[in-house]
């Protein structure tokens, strides 16, 4: 098992020699006597107990450019009926419950305590869809996060949180990406689009409301990078945008 951070290799990462520490990407090998085989299938969503990532995160509303750090800790998992379910918990503390599926990966829903209170809501969001190669897409929805001002009167916070119905699509399935961590090769771009006519109240008004987001995947680590940007046609809270870049991890 790696260290977070360091170039110490686990059994299956293969790092530069040009570049210290810097990932390059995963090696899937076969018996040499065999003129061709059937390589296993990366995996883009590792959910064994004990892997860990942590994200530079930066976010940009109305008010202004911010940083910050995200993470998440797999901790394995569960079968309550007989079907296994397995739990991510963030930084913050909410639980997030996800299951494989024979057509792809279902994020279930997500447990947050809040004031001493534990709170379970459903998402039943597809993360993954099968298969994953170029031209994959499937249906969803996602909710704006980062359309946010604060103003007049007495600083009032205005967020809007429209609920937005995207496609997801299977763009690419070799990018390379260089983020903190390294350089990662083969990496699955996902990306999500979609608008929806909304009623913003009274501050913002009737509004279309677009999200555009990418993300990629690099094959046996997970997510690297995404980039989502929300934006409007009302002037008075026009954009947003976020993005996470892996810093660090645990395999």
């Amino acid at each position: 098992m790696g260290e977070i951070g360091t170039g110490q290799p686990s059994p299956v990462i293969y790092r530069s020699t040009s570049g210290a520490g810097r990932l390059v990407r995963l090696v899937f090998s076969c018996l040499p006597v065999l003129a061709a085989c059937d390589r296993p299938s990366p995996d883009y969503f590792p959910l064994e107990a004990g892997r860990y990532w942590r994200y530079v995160m930066s976010y940009q509303t109305m008010d202004g450019r911010y940083r910050g750090i995200y993470a998440v800790e797999n901790l394995g998992g569960q079968s309550p009926a007989g079907e296994a379910v397995y739990i991510r918990k963030q930084l913050d503390g909410t639980k997030l419950f996800y299951r494989k599926q024979a057509d792809g990966i279902m994020l279930l829903g997500r447990e947050k305590i809040a004031v001493r209170e534990t709170a379970l809501s459903e998402e039943n969001h597809t993360v993954f869809r099968h298969p994953l190669r170029v031209g994959t897409e499937w249906k969803e929805t996602t909710f704006t996060r980062v359309l946010i001002k604060t103003g007049p009167p007495q600083k009032t916070e205005f967020h809007i949180v429209a609920r937005v119905p995207v496609i997801m699509r299977v763009d690419s399935m070799t990018d390379t990406v260089d983020v903190p961590a390294g350089t990662f090769g083969d990496c699955m771009r996902i990306t999500v689009s979609g608008d929806a006519f909304t009623n913003a109240g009274n501050y913002v008004g009737r509004t279309i409301v677009r999200v555009h987001e990418v993300n990629w995947y690099a094959p046996g680590v997970g997510l690297v990078k995404s980039v989502r940007r929300e934006s409007t046609t009302s002037q008075a809270l026009d954009k947003g945008e976020i993005t996470l870049e892996l810093e660090a991890y645990r395999l």
